[in-house]
C-alpha cells in the first residue's frame, strides 16, 4: 500500500505568505444583505442562462450570473434562519435545507422554471425531518444528512419533483455530515471515517467498507472523474485534504495521508472538475489545485476572498461551484457575499517539497536528503547545492544531481561527509520542460544550471560528532556521608571536552537546580535533622554527559556544657538499649580529622554508614534508624586516625 501518511509541510515557490491571486480573475461581487452567507449552487436555464443558489442567514437569493460583471438579483426565498444552508439542483428545482426550525422548516423546493422572470417556493417537505446539514442529489435521486434525530441518510425518490417520496432511511454509520454518490454508491462522510454504501436497492442501502479513523474530521469529499480516487477534506486544520484510491471498494487505500496549503488556514468544500480540484478553503479563499496526477496534487490558482488575516478560523470562502459551461467559477464567502471567478490554468512553475529546516548529524558518513518536485508536465532538472561554514571559512557551492525514486516525484541527494562542527548550507533548484525554474528556498534563479544564482536564505545541518566531558578536578569523592546541622560542604568541580564543544555544569539538590556554576555550597543552615538529601552534578556538552552523586546525611549535634575534661575518642554505648525502632549513638573526636561510622550485622556486612566524612574536634549524638531492619545483634564501628572502637547493639522488635 502506498501509504504517505506524513504530511508534508508544503514549502513552495510562492512561500507561506502567499499573495491574493494566481491564475484566477475577480469578475465581480454581489452582497445583496449584510447577514452571513453560507453554500452556493448553480443552475443553467433551457436559454443557457447562467444562475447563482446563494444560501444566506435569513433564506436563499437566486442570482443571474449571465453577465458575470454585473450579478443580477431575481428572487429571495425566506427560509427558517440559520448559519447552515446547503442546496441542490434536479431538473428544474432547487432543493435547500437548514438546520434551522420553525416556522417553514424542512427541505424547501423552489421552482426555476420561470426563470430569469422569478423563482418561487412551491413546496416544503417534511415528513421524515424538519432540518438537515447537507443534500446531494442524483439520478434523480436525493440524499439528505445530518437531519433531525440520528442525523443519518435519507433516500428520496424525485420522480415527482415536487413530492418527494422517502425510499430508506440509513443509519449504519451514525450521523453523516456529507456525501458523495455516483453510479449506485455512496461515500458517506461520518466524523470520524469514511464509508462505502451500496445503493442499488434505494430501499435497502448496504454498507460497504469503511475507512480507519482518522485525525481531524471526516467532513466532505469528491471523487475524481474516472472514479478511482476520493478526495476527503477535514475542516479541522489536521488533514487538510486525504486522498483515498477506491478502485477497489473493500479497501480504503490511504494514497496520501494528508496534503495542505501553505497557510494555517481550514479546508472547507472540495469539488472535482475534470483535472481540478476547487475548494472553498475559508480564509485562503478558493484555491484551486492541478490533480492530473491524482497521487501528487499542484496548486494551479487562488483567489483570496478574505484578505484581512489568514488563520485558522471560520471565516471567507464558504463554498464554490465550478461547473457552469461558460467556466466561470461561483464562490460564497461568509462575509463577502458572492464572488464570480474566472480560473485560466497557466503552465505552472516547478514546486518542491522539503521539511526539514535545520537538523544536526553525528558522524562523519554521507548524508542523504530527500525532497519532493511536482510538475504539472515534466521536471527535467532537480537539483542541490550546498557549501560549507567551517569557523569563519565559507566554501564555494557545490552542486548535486537528484536521482528520482519513481511516480511520487521524490528526488534523493548525497551531500559529502563532513568534519566534526561543520555548518553545511543548502538549498533546491528545478527546471520543467518550460525553461520555468524554482528555488527552495525561493528567490533563486538561473538556468545553467538551474538555480545557479543562489537564493538569499538556506536549509542546513551541522555534523557533531561529540565526545564525553572529562574531568580534571573534583572536590570531593564521596558517594554517602553524615554531617551535623551547622556544618556545610563546598562543592568544586572542573572539567573539559575533547571535542571542542562547550561545557555546562548543574547542581541538583532534591530533583532542583541550584546552580549552574563550577562550585556550590550545601549549607545545612534552614535545615531541620534528621534529614538525607542528594545532591547530582551533571557535566554537559549537550550531547552527552557525566554525572556524580552525593548522599548527604544531616543529624543534630548533641553538645555537652561545661565540660571540663579533655576530650579522648571514644564511641559510648548506644542508648536506649535494647531499642526499637531507633537508637542514639554518642561519640567524641580530640582533634580535627576524618571520622566513619558503620553499622554491621554478625555477618560483618555494611549496614548502613551514618558518618563518613571530616569532622572539627568535639562530640557528637548520631540516630541510628532501623525501623527496615529484622530483630538482633548489630555492631557500630568508629574509625578516626588509628582509632577503632566498636559496641553491639540489640534490636528487639
Amino acid at each position: 500500500m502506498k501509504n504517505r501518511f506524513t504530511l508534508l509541510f508544503l514549502l513552495i515557490l510562492i512561500s507561506s505568505k502567499m499573495f491574493s491571486q494566481e491564475n484566477v480573475e475577480l469578475l465581480s461581487t454581489f452582497k445583496p444583505s449584510n447577514s452571513d452567507y453560507s453554500d452556493i449552487w448553480g443552475y443553467v436555464d433551457e436559454n443557457n442562462r447562467e444562475y447563482a443558489i446563494l444560501g444566506n442567514y435569513n433564506g436563499t437569493y437566486i442570482i443571474d450570473v449571465t453577465d458575470p460583471q454585473n450579478p443580477e438579483q431575481i428572487s429571495f426565498i425566506d427560509g427558517p434562519n440559520s448559519i447552515w444552508r446547503d442546496m441542490k439542483v434536479h431538473d428544474k428545482y432547487a432543493y435547500v435545507v437548514t438546520e434551522g426550525f420553525g416556522s417553514g422548516s424542512g427541505m424547501q423546493i423552489i421552482d426555476l422554471s420561470n426563470l430569469p422572470n422569478s423563482a418561487v417556493l412551491v413546496n416544503t417537505y417534511n415528513s421524515t425531518f424538519t432540518s438537515a446539514h447537507n443534500i446531494f442529489i442524483d439520478n434523480g435521486f436525493a440524499y439528505v444528512i445530518g437531519t433531525s434525530g440520528v442525523g443519518g441518510m435519507h433516500i428520496l425518490d424525485l420522480s415527482n419533483p415536487t413530492n418527494p417520496v422517502e425510499k430508506s432511511y440509513y443509519t449504519a454509520s451514525g450521523y453523516i455530515h456529507d456525501v458523495y454518490v455516483w453510479s449506485d454508491t455512496v461515500v458517506v462522510c461520518a466524523e470520524d471515517n469514511y464509508a462505502l454504501v451500496d445503493v442499488t436497492d434505494k430501499s435497502n442501502p448496504v454498507k460497504i467498507s469503511q475507512s480507519v479513523n482518522l485525525p481531524g474530521y471526516a467532513h466532505s469529499g469528491w471523487m475524481t472523474e474516472d472514479k478511482k480516487y476520493f478526495y476527503g477534506t477535514d475542516e479541522f486544520n489536521q488533514r487538510d485534504i486525504t486522498i483515498f484510491n477506491l478502485e477497489d471498494k473493500t479497501t480504503w487505500e490511504i494514497a496520501v495521508g494528508s496534503w495542505g496549503y501553505p497557510q494555517n488556514t481550514i479546508i472547507h468544500n472540495l469539488f472535482i472538475d475534470e483535472d481540478y480540484a476547487h475548494i472553498s478553503y475559508y480564509e485562503s479563499g478558493y484555491v484551486v489545485l492541478n490533480i492530473s496526477d491524482p497521487e501528487n496534487p499542484i496548486i494551479a490558482g487562488y483567489y483570496d476572498t478574505y484578505p484581512q488575516s489568514n488563520n485558522s478560523s471560520y471565516n471567507g470562502a464558504w463554498g464554490c461551484y465550478p461547473f457552469l459551461p461558460s467556466g466561470n467559477i461561483l464562490v460564497s464567502d461568509i462575509q463577502g457575499g458572492l464572488f464570480v471567478l474566472k480560473f485560466s490554468p497557466d503552465d505552472i512553475k516547478p514546486q518542491i517539497e522539503y521539511s526539514n529546516n535545520y537538523f544536526e548529524v553525528f558522524n562523519n558518513n554521507p548524508v542523504n536528503i530527500s525532497a519532493k518536485f511536482i510538475d504539472d508536465s515534466e521536471i527535467t532538472e532537480s537539483n542541490l547545492f550546498y557549501r560549507t561554514l567551517i569557523d569563519d571559512e565559507i566554501g564555494n557551492w557545490q552542486i548535486i544531481e537528484g536521482i528520482t525514486q519513481g511516480k511520487f516525484g521524490v528526488y534523493n541527494f548525497q551531500i559529502p561527509g563532513q568534519e566534526h562542527l561543520t555548518k553545511i548550507e543548502f538549498y533546491y533548484a528545478a527546471k520543467d520542460n518550460m525553461n520555468q525554474v524554482t528555488t527552495l528556498p525561493s528567490g533563486g534563479e538561473g538556468l545553467n544550471p538551474a538555480g545557479s544564482v543562489p537564493p538569499s536564505e538556506f536549509f542546513s545541518y551541522r555534523v557533531v560528532i561529540a565526545g564525553t566531558p572529562v574531568i580534571n578536578q573534583l572536590s570531593h569523592n564521596f558517594t554517602d556521608t553524615t554531617i551535623v546541622k551547622g556544618e556545610k560542604i563546598n562543592f568544586s568541580v572542573s572539567a573539559e571536552d575533547t571535542t571542542s564543544l562547550p561545557i555546562k555544569y548543574k547542581w541538583i539538590k532534591n530533583n532542583q537546580t541550584v546552580s549552574q556554576k563550577e562550585d556550590y555550597t550545601y549549607s545545612t543552615t534552614f535545615v531541620n535533622p534528621p534529614v538525607t538529601d542528594t545532591v547530582k552534578l551533571i557535566i554537559t556538552n549537550e550531547y552527552n554527559s557525566i554525572e556524580k552523586i552525593y548522599i548527604i546525611n544531616v543529624e543534630q549535634t548533641t553538645t555537652v556544657k561545661d565540660e571540663p575534661a579533655e576530650l579522648k575518642y571514644e564511641l559510648t554505648q548506644n542508648y536506649p538499649n535494647p531499642f526499637n525502632p531507633s537508637t542514639q549513638i554518642v561519640f567524641s573526636v580530640p582533634s580535627d580529622g576524618f571520622v566513619e561510622l558503620k553499622i554491621y550485622n554478625l555477618m560483618g556486612e555494611e549496614i548502613k554508614n551514618l558518618v563518613s566524612g571530616f569532622k572539627p574536634k568535639g562530640k557528637y549524638s548520631v540516630t541510628f534508624d532501623a525501623e527496615n531492619l529484622s530483630s538482633g545483634i548489630y555492631i557500630a564501628q568508629l574509625r578516626a586516625e588509628s582509632f577503632i572502637q566498636t559496641i553491639k547493639m540489640n534490636l528487639i522488635k
